[in-house]
């Protein structure tokens, strides 16, 4: 397979997001690249990364090269200089038509057709949720990035807006591509070793990084309440996720039912399924957000949500879950009282969570992004050699009405 013909594009892969923990920005990631890959048999995907990415089967495929260089899981700063230094020299070796970075930061220096996914711009738009080191480098960064980028895209109309308003984007340069689900947190079936060692049976759960544009303060103080109320409720309240030096200090003070507050730590997947399908409701009460993985994951868990009014929070919920001013902490509190004491409700909104969640998909998402690799890859070519394949486009058209995966050869 070559470039001969003019119809296959030569794709590299910035690949530091697979040596980082796999939080929302990554998960997302990692599922947008396997899902190309399985939908794309026609271009060449160039996967430059750590070499444990060398023989994992999602990356098994005749039009996958997995290039392995020096980053690896821990080694931030290495990484850092390894996307901005080796990276572009790698993408050149390769000749890559255009290179991919899913995942918020791409190499300065690169003069090459690129797109960069930038998750949001929570940085810009609260700047005090955030370390002086940290937003000091994204303000630079950034904003440099997207101008220089041939496209960029992004998961929400909101982060979208934000690109355009703060950064001043041509708006057919910013292309929105919302995220989806991992297949893992729709699997119903019963996994018995998980089971027989769960103790934890009546929860609230929360998911996400502890930051303090993530509302966990208000999140403690509204379930001290809900308690304070609800003598009868002994229902816990379960944190999964990390601080980072990154944020600025969420500062949690608890006071009462300190012993029912549990600081879960990250959990993998699969015990990430888990404290999902078991929990009674998950909060997510967060201030700002680029997307919001969370809710849409409880939603395919069969689990009720209670969550935010603001950023991009409605436009991914919809109508399937029950929404909060997050700034009212007793708004807060009584949404989720609401939730634990009224079955027909947790009902109602574990049926609309199903159907909400349909509307994301993660083949959809891939159909997007091929789109746009076409389109930068034909920028600036002649109005006769931007001719795609009729065959791979009737192929694509097909991906959504679908329901097996689908191949294209």
């Amino acid at each position: 397979m070559d470039n001969m013909d003019n119809n296959v594009i030569k794709i590299g892969v910035n690949g530091r997001f697979l040596a980082a923990k796999r939080t929302g920005v990554q998960r997302a990631a990692y599922n947008l690249l396997k899902t190309l890959i399985e939908i794309d048999r026609t271009n060449r995907y160039f996967i430059f990364a750590g070499e444990d990415q060398l023989h994992k089967p999602e990356w098994a495929f005749p039009n996958v090269t997995v290039v392995p260089s020096g980053i690896r899981e821990g080694a931030s700063i290495r990484n850092h200089f390894w996307e901005q230094f080796t990276l572009p020299t790698l993408a050149k070796k390769y000749k890559v038509d255009v290179l991919h970075s899913p995942a918020n930061i791409a190499p300065l220096f690169y003069s090459g057709k690129s797109i960069v996914h930038i998750h949001d711009l929570c940085f810009v738009v609260n700047p005090q949720w955030y370390s002086f080191s940290f937003r000091t480098l994204y303000n630079l960064v950034i904003p440099r990035l997207a101008k220089k980028a041939s496209k960029v895209t992004t998961n929400s109309n909101n982060s979208k807006n934000d690109l355009l308003q703060f950064f001043s984007l041509d708006a057919s340069r910013v292309s929105l591509v919302y995220w989806a689900v991992d297949d893992i947190f729709f699997d119903q079936s019963d996994h018995k070793k998980e089971a027989l060692n769960w103790h934890l049976k009546d929860y609230i759960l929360y998911v996400g990084s502890l930051e303090p544009r993530k509302n966990i303060r208000i999140l403690v103080e509204a379930y001290e309440i809900l308690r304070n109320k609800n003598p009868n409720i002994k229902t816990k309240l379960i944190l999964i996720g990390g601080e980072s030096p990154l944020f600025g200090d969420v500062r949690l003070q608890i006071k009462r039912y300190k012993e029912d507050v549990i600081f879960q730590g990250f959990v993998d997947d699969k015990m990430l399924r888990e404290f999902y399908r078991h929990a009674s409701v998950v909060a997510y009460p967060s201030l700002y957000e680029g997307f919001g993985l969370p809710p849409l994951e409880a939603m395919a868990s069969g689990v009720p949500v209670v969550t935010s009014t603001t950023s991009s929070m409605p436009e991914v919920v919809g109508d399937a879950a029950l929404m909060i001013n997050p700034q009212n902490v007793e708004e807060l509190a009584s949404s989720l009282s609401l939730v634990l004491n009224d079955e027909n409700l947790r009902k109602e909104l574990i049926r609309r969570g199903y159907e909400q969640v349909k509307k994301f998909s993660w083949y959809q998402a891939a159909r997007k992004t091929l789109t746009i690799f076409y389109e930068v890859h034909n920028e600036g070519k002649k109005e006769s050699q931007k001719h795609i394949s009729i065959d791979l486009w009737e192929k694509l058209k097909l991906i959504e009405s679908l329901k097996a995966k689908p191949i294209i050869t």
